[in-house]
């Protein structure tokens, strides 16, 4: 064991000593019990080590279901470690990964049901939750209704359920779009998706039929009555808007001699830089099938929760039930910024009824830890971190920010997501 290892784990065992009859050591079986092993993804190594506590230990039950939920370069691997860590280096509360799904989320990413609009979320009290790129194109009533009253398999009361916490996990759009054409235009490709997808479809395949998309997330974000959800006084793209990223991106793409017959990646690698990232940046836009869209479903999304919260806030019968939906947003960009501070406030949010349960101490030595693992992890080999090509990334932001038919759209999407940062940082 390394001596960061030792020091992280000597902080933690002082820090919750007093919480447990006794600790374990790792090797020892007399009295003691495992807590249940996490069902990871991918043979994924441990974040972290494992407890092994007594049997007289309490656990203290958790009363709500926690969803997390990520996008396209909005943090995969931020999504995993996180769940990860509640899983395992808090030990003396009952929140788990739900037993079946483990990490992997139960339902297709970017998929919906024609009746429904929504994604289906099946919640569990004391569960985590992991979710990729949910749709959420359904009314607020639907959308608080999955949240907060289906709920997996039946309780017979024994456990107290008040709701659900989500942590929404987005990005600034241009960071997310520089990101995401870095990634892809690496050669090889990291995901061989790139080779087959047409970035200027703006059909949306979905049980055998074909709609567009800017008719599912347009209605969320098009809407002037939805200006005092989002704190922004215009619509957040307009039909217009979406039209003139598509027909920008028909201009680009099997238009020039030399690629009239080349794939999406191959106009990554040949297209100049400036023309590579509008490609690249409207399939994460307009091209809602697949892996494309994300941009404007995780805008999307945001408006969609804040509907929902603010209907679960009026509800009288939502506070009859005592139910409640927590939504804390946090940016990708916070977290490589600060990762140790960020975790820090993601634990508060998910454990802020346990003051004097778990301690301050505690919590430090597992965000310390993280800090450390992200950044062994940025010099790894990790599939999901972009790498190379960062030479240029300021420059490529200001070329979509100061660009007149990808600024002013993503422009008020960056406003609507430092909105939903700023809501989240005062709880």
């Amino acid at each position: 064991m390394n001596s960061a290892w030792k020091a992280v784990l000597v902080v933690v065992s002082l820090s919750v000593v007093h919480l447990m009859s006794s600790l374990v050591p790792p090797n020892s079986s007399e009295d003691a019990t495992s807590l249940p092993s996490p069902s990871l993804m991918n043979g994924r190594l441990s974040l972290l080590t494992q407890f092994n506590i007594s049997t007289d230990a309490t656990l203290h039950p958790y009363d709500m279901s926690v969803l997390i939920i990520s996008y396209h370069k909005t943090g995969h691997d931020l999504q995993v470690d996180l769940a990860n860590i509640l899983n395992e280096a808090f030990p003396l509360t009952a929140l788990r990964l739900t037993d079946q799904w483990g990490l992997k989320s139960r339902f297709r990413r970017r998929r919906h049901p024609e009746s429904l609009a929504c994604a289906r979320l099946t919640l569990q009290a004391g569960k985590i939750h992991v979710q990729h790129a949910p749709d959420l194109y359904c009314s607020p009533e639907i959308l608080a209704h999955m949240l907060l009253d289906v709920r997996e398999g039946s309780n017979d009361g024994s456990v107290l359920d008040r709701g659900t916490k989500v942590v929404h996990l987005v990005r600034n759009p241009y960071s997310m779009a520089v990101s995401n054409y870095h990634y892809h235009a690496q050669d090889p490709t990291p995901e061989s998706w790139v080779l087959e997808q047409n970035p200027c479809q703006v059909t949306y395949q979905m049980d055998g039929t074909n709609s567009l998309y800017a008719d599912h997330v347009l209605p969320a974000l098009s809407h002037h009555n939805n200006a005092h959800k989002t704190q922004i006084n215009e619509p957040v793209v307009t039909r217009t808007e979406f039209d003139r990223i598509a027909s920008d991106c028909l201009s680009l793409f099997k238009t020039k001699d030399r690629l009239m017959d080349a794939n999406f990646f191959e106009h990554l690698m040949n297209l100049d830089a400036p023309e590579g990232l509008r490609l690249a940046t409207a399939e994460m836009m307009i091209q809602g099938d697949h892996n494309g869209g994300d941009i404007l479903r995780m805008a999307n999304n945001i408006v969609k929760f804040k509907q929902a919260d603010m209907l679960v806030q009026n509800s009288i019968e939502y506070r009859e039930k005592g139910k409640q939906l927590q939504v804390l947003t946090l940016s990708m960009d916070d977290f490589i910024s600060q990762p140790s501070l960020n975790a820090m406030r993601f634990f508060d949010f998910i454990y802020d009824k346990y003051e004097g349960k778990i301690s301050q101490e505690h919590k430090e030595a597992v965000a310390l830890k993280y800090e450390q693992s992200f950044h062994e992890k940025q010099h790894g080999n990790s599939n999901h971190i972009t790498k190379g090509k960062a030479s240029n990334t300021e420059q490529l932001k200001e070329y979509l920010r100061h660009n007149s038919v990808f600024g002013p759209p993503m422009n008020k999407i960056e406003l609507l997501v430092e909105n939903a940062l700023a809501e989240s940082r005062n709880i």
